[in-house]
């Protein structure tokens, strides 16, 4: 009996030395992701349901990891204005720096067996219509998870050319581009559209940037909520990065000139704070835009309308104040803006194809938009 405790101590003490035991043996470093999923604003849509099945990762856009099923159907028209949804929450990776995000999209409606997996249902209408979506959208982006640390990145997606409508069948087809943001490390401008006191709701918020030539990119939009609200949030921060906070709220009945709020520098987790005021409504205008030739069934077209806008002591920015997708038919592209304010605009055209960032762009000569009055251009692409 004795012999076989000297036995068992011997064992353990060799076990030990060799590093064995639950204790030890060093298990692979892990850290903590959790993916979140938002989107622009958009108009022309009460809803516009997607079905999305998994994510993976990447550092290298060539090796993917499969971070997890989400199988969950979303109202990309709830998403907006800060209400983005968790698809995956802490989820074990390895530590690395991850540059790319690819979305598998869903073939069935998770959230309603009998609906379709995507659908849109255009503003005022009684029923949906079918939503063509590719197999898969890939995000960029710069995400880093750390050993033992948390990480919190947004799949964001841009209002620009979130969807195509077309002539034919299927009638609209998702064209969404986006990117991944790690949001310890993104700003957002917050704030209130009014009318002295009277909140000004569901008007459309444009973050934009200006180039050293003067001229304006869209880079976040948002609807203004019940209280006149609004949130522009996964805004790329640099120390000489500034942000304009432009908007042209309207309805069927009026429309206000736009506004523009003075440069607003941003930095890395930031959330800066911009009011807009605006006074005497009018009678609206609008303008149809006509875009020859019409889009390929890869590409994304839409139209922009810019003003100079007084945007602090002596500048005048060429900001867009609107800015909407195409129509695509047999002949030609259509862009049709409402509720505009009695003014002059500039018109511009982008064009890109797929998931790509836009390869074309036009310029037309301003426009006169009156009251009660449909105004046109037309522009051409090479």
């Amino acid at each position: 009996m004795r012999a076989r405790s000297i036995l068992a101590v011997l064992l353990l003490g060799f076990t030990l030395a060799c590093g064995g035991g639950s204790g030890s043996g060093g298990s692979t470093p892990t850290g903590n992701l959790t993916l979140r999923f938002g989107t622009d604003s958009f108009p022309g849509y009460d809803q516009a349901v997607v079905s999305v099945e998994k994510v993976e990762a990447s550092t290298n856009g060539s090796t993917w990891m499969a971070l997890g099923n989400v199988q969950a159907s979303y109202d990309l028209m709830t998403l907006q204005n800060g209400h983005s949804a968790v698809m995956l929450s802490t989820i074990a990776v390895p530590p690395a720096t991850y540059t790319q995000f690819r979305i598998t999209w869903a073939t069935q409606n998770y959230a309603n067996p009998i609906n379709l997996a995507a659908y849109v249902v255009p503003t005022g209408a009684s029923k949906g219509q079918p939503l063509s979506m590719p197999t898969t959208t890939v995000l960029p982006g710069s995400v880093t998870v750390t050993s033992g640390g948390s990480t919190t990145a947004q799949l964001m997606f841009s209002g620009q050319q979130a969807i195509q409508q077309r002539a034919g069948t299927p009638p609209y087809t998702f064209q969404a581009t986006g990117q991944a943001y790690d949001l310890a490390q993104a700003a957002s401008i917050t704030g209130k559209l009014t009318d002295g006191t009277t909140p000004l709701v569901g008007a459309e918020v444009y973050a934009e940037t200006v180039d050293g030539l003067q001229v304006a990119t869209l880079q976040r939009r948002a609807f203004t909520d019940a209280t006149g609200s609004y949130l522009l949030e996964c805004l790329p921060a640099g120390p000489s990065t500034a942000y304009f906070v432009v908007s042209q709220p309207a309805s069927t009945l009026s429309a206000y000139a736009a506004e523009a709020s003075s440069p607003i520098s941003v930095t890395a987790a930031a959330t800066a704070t911009a009011n807009l005021a605006f006074s005497g409504a009018q009678q609206p205008g609008a303008l149809t835009l006509t875009i020859n030739p019409p889009s390929l069934a890869t590409a994304a077209t839409w139209g922009e309308l810019r003003q100079n806008l007084s945007a602090g002591p002596g500048l005048l920015e060429n900001l867009i104040v609107r800015s909407q997708s195409a129509v695509t038919g047999t002949a030609q592209d259509q862009v049709y803006f409402t509720g505009l304010a009695p003014s002059f605009y500039g018109v511009t055209s982008e064009r890109s194809t797929a998931g790509a960032t836009p390869v074309t762009q036009v310029y037309g000569s301003p426009v006169q938009v009156s009251s009660g009055a449909i105004a046109t251009a037309s522009l051409s692409y090479p």
